[in-house]
């Protein structure tokens, strides 16, 4: 049967071919033809190859008698320029191809023929690895999915059509239309016309159009008189909001279209064909614009629903929505007429950002009955709590004291329009407007009521806690809060001029605590190097108590060198981190460490420490003086007393004492130096390696753990100080009390009973 081919109208190329890997797959194409190639001009500086292609049709003959041939026309389309980065179009170039029958076809533009969707990837990532052997293959294939009836992958749902040529985006929710359409949030002026309003940014370069709400029966006045005062507004007006009407049209709930209309309107008159085809009422849409005065805009989106056979793939119903721009002046209309044929393009469809999509492209299930308090939104907060709000988590309070200063917008994520601002409330807003479709629960806070943090009602509701304020004195206030029993706590800050990060997160029931895992890090120095070398640098810089750097404090000063992707790489590790302890959250406490080394070459390694529960006693004579035990001391104690039998034994403790908090942390224990003396009823301390060995400790921790009490033990009792203890607690008490930073004095005996600490 002779064919009426689309390439005949076509004229011959006559200029030479240059691009030498275009003449490679030319002559590859001409060896698999086995006859020489007829070159074509498809213009725009592409050449259109016309070939006959071979297809393995079904023995028992083409699904719903689709005309798909054993030999099938088609045409190749190679860019002259960009070949092979850009990928080659394929065509059919039969005139009567069963194009209204076939998923997987691109409209037809420019008054061509529509191309292949021959891949659901990226075509030119496809063809990046592959041959021109291998196009023609899977052109053949899906030539043959499309005779099997085979070309739609899931066939319980239906295949939208494949549309190109966008001049712009329109941005709605697909079930918010459905809504429309079915007049649950519309009010419809027409049979099947709804109206909605849109806005487009001012300054876009690129079309783009919002959806802000639907008209109903009780906003339309209200709605019209918003619009007409925002077009009263001069065209230089920052604050002027960009409205637009947009109009959607919908056929009848009986008339079903399962074909595919594969010219694309580019005018009116086209417009009312491609209506034709689907059952459209064009009329009601064409009276309601001629006669309308409501849209003095030029240009405005008209949306047409179209009914499937079955639930569009992707979306929740079986309505299709094919999104166009219209362009209409006064002179365009007459009598409830387009009398002049008005140019039509089309707009791409993006649906809002969700949280449930948010959370699902992130890979991650969000519990959306958690809630997270959020302490410091500065350059590390900031970061990491738009991690979590992007991830879907926006069951957020954030509270911070300070605002945005022009030095800040270095390292944080707010821009200059939020200068100024609050930078919790900032915070909040930017995420209500990742999500402006939905109700976003984020709470921006500048400040909480005096005496907020020492009440259960606020951490009620809060199932995390997370401090990046790096505040010492907020830091203590978080460790010895009783309202937060049940919470799980995070701390995190940047230590080592920026190259190391430190996140804690306590254990189960607050044990070990924040606190207890500064303790326990610092405690490492005896035998971890790295972490022996940051604390000496920190001690050399800082020369105090507090060596952290934290953000907040150490990095808010606009005098501190710190650049921003350092302080992106902590916020990163730590939002993985917080998220993987979201899911699963550990029992024993833990610590992320992520080290920068940017030196010689740029580095980072992360690491991960698991932190038993302390042992916590209070002290005997001041119950307000807590006493926590690194995991492992008391059981050497222990060991070390039934050693030396009916004899009394003893050492001494090294840790960490903090007078804000009365806590005292006992991080390590060293046994009777060799030139103690005891018996049954007396133990005398000696000295002999004692200071070198405590000095050593100090050194290494950069003075952070250091000499912090005495233990002796009474193997028979009595569980309480001896006089002679007594003599010795007032011996020391004078003493400590002159040291810089004072001691407490801290004294514990080990009986048959167990530990007793005191602390005078």
């Amino acid at each position: 049967m002779e064919m009426d081919r689309f390439s005949v109208s076509l004229p011959v190329f006559s200029s030479d071919i240059e691009n030498p890997a275009l003449r490679d797959s030319l002559k590859s194409l001409e060896a698999l033809n086995g006859s020489k190639l007829q070159i074509l001009d498809w213009g725009n500086d592409k050449i259109a190859v016309p070939f006959n292609i071979g297809v393995n049709l079904p023995s028992l003959g083409n699904f719903d008698n689709i005309d798909i041939r054993e030999v099938e026309p088609i045409i190749l389309v190679f860019d002259l320029i960009n070949y092979p980065l850009s990928a080659p179009k394929v065509f059919t170039d039969r005139l009567d191809f069963p194009k209204s029958n076939l998923a997987h076809l691109y409209v037809a533009v420019n008054n061509r023929p529509p191309g292949f969707c021959y891949v659901r990837e990226n075509v030119d990532e496809w063809y990046a690895n592959k041959r021109i052997d291998d196009l023609i293959i899977r052109i053949s294939n899906w030539l043959r999915d499309g005779a099997t009836g085979e070309l739609t992958e899931n066939g319980e749902q239906f295949e939208p059509l494949r549309l190109e040529g966008y001049i712009g985006t329109i941005i709605y929710d697909y079930n918010a239309l459905i809504g429309i359409v079915k007049g649950d949030n519309a009010f419809h002026f027409k049979k099947q016309l709804a109206v909605a309003l849109f806005e487009r940014p001012i300054q876009a370069e690129r079309y783009t159009y919002k959806f802000i709400k639907s008209l109903t029966v009780g906003n339309t006045f209200s709605t019209i008189k918003e619009v007409d005062e925002e077009r009263k507004k001069g065209k230089e007006d920052a604050t002027r909001k960009n409205y637009h009407y947009a109009y959607i049209l919908w056929n009848e709930e009986d008339i079903i279209n399962r074909e595919y209309y594969v010219n694309l309107p580019k005018s009116w008159e086209e417009f009312k064909s491609f209506c034709g085809f689907y059952g459209l009422d064009y009329s009601q849409l064409e009276e309601f614009i001629a006669t309308s005065d409501e849209n003095s805009f030029v240009y405005f989106p008209v949306i047409v629903g179209i009914r499937r056979p079955k639930a569009i793939i992707g979306y929740s119903s079986n309505i299709e929505f094919i999104n166009f721009r219209f362009r209409v002046d006064s002179v365009d209309v007459k009598e409830g007429k387009i009398i002049n044929n008005i140019p039509v393009d089309l707009l791409s469809h993006n649906q809002p950002l969700t949280f449930q999509q948010a959370s699902k492209i992130s890979n991650r299930n969000i519990d959306e009955d958690s809630r997270i308090a959020v302490f410091g939104c500065g350059a590390l907060g900031s970061k990491v709590i738009m991690h979590l709000s992007r991830s879907g988590q926006t069951n957020l309070t954030l509270i911070d004291p300070d605002q945005i200063s022009p030095h800040n917008l270095v390292r944080h994520v707010l821009f200059g329009e939020d200068e100024g601002e609050y930078k919790a409330i900032a915070l909040a807003r930017r995420i209500k407007n990742i999500y402006p479709y939905q109700s976003s629960s984020t709470i921006g806070l500048f400040a909480l009521k005096d005496g907020t943090l020492d009440k259960p009602d606020f951490f009620d509701i809060h199932d995390w806690i997370l401090d990046f304020t790096a505040s010492e004195a907020f830091y203590n206030k978080l460790t010895n809060v009783k309202s937060i029993d049940e919470r799980n706590v995070v701390s995190a800050s940047i230590s080592d001029l920026g190259n190391l990060g430190v996140l804690y997160k306590e254990g189960g029931s607050r044990n070990p605590r924040i606190d207890d895992l500064q303790a326990y890090l610092y405690s490492l120095s005896e035998n971890d190097k790295k972490i022996s070398d940051w604390l000496q640098r920190e001690q050399l810089i800082n020369n105090s108590n507090n060596i952290t750097i934290r953000v907040g404090v150490g990095c808010n000063s606009e005098t501190t060198v710190l650049s921003d992707d350092k302080i992106s790489s902590h916020a990163s590790y730590f939002s993985g981190a917080l998220k993987r302890e979201m899911v699963a959250s550990s029992k024993n406490g833990k610590i992320y460490l992520n080290r920068i080394i940017d030196s010689p070459e740029y580095t980072i390694e992360t690491q991960v420490i698991s932190i038993e529960p302390f042992k916590v006693l209070s002290a005997v004579n001041d119950p307000d003086w807590a006493v926590r035990f690194k995991d492992g001391i008391i059981e050497q104690i222990e060991h070390a007393s039934s050693k030396t039998g009916r004899n009394e034994t003893g050492g001494v403790f090294v840790g960490i004492c903090n007078y804000k908090t009365k806590t005292i942390h006992v991080t390590g224990c060293i046994n009777a130096p060799i030139d103690s003396k005891a018996d049954a009823i007396h133990f005398i301390r000696g000295h002999e390696g004692l200071p070198d060995e405590i000095r050593e400790i100090q050194n290494n921790s950069g003075g952070q753990i250091g000499y912090i009490g005495e233990w002796h033990s009474h193997p028979e009792g009595p569980n309480m100080l001896s006089q002679q203890d007594m003599n010795s607690v007032y011996q020391h008490k004078a003493e400590f009390e002159q040291l810089n930073p004072p001691l407490p004095v801290f004294l514990s005996i080990i009986t048959p009973d167990g530990l007793f600490p005191f602390v005078f």
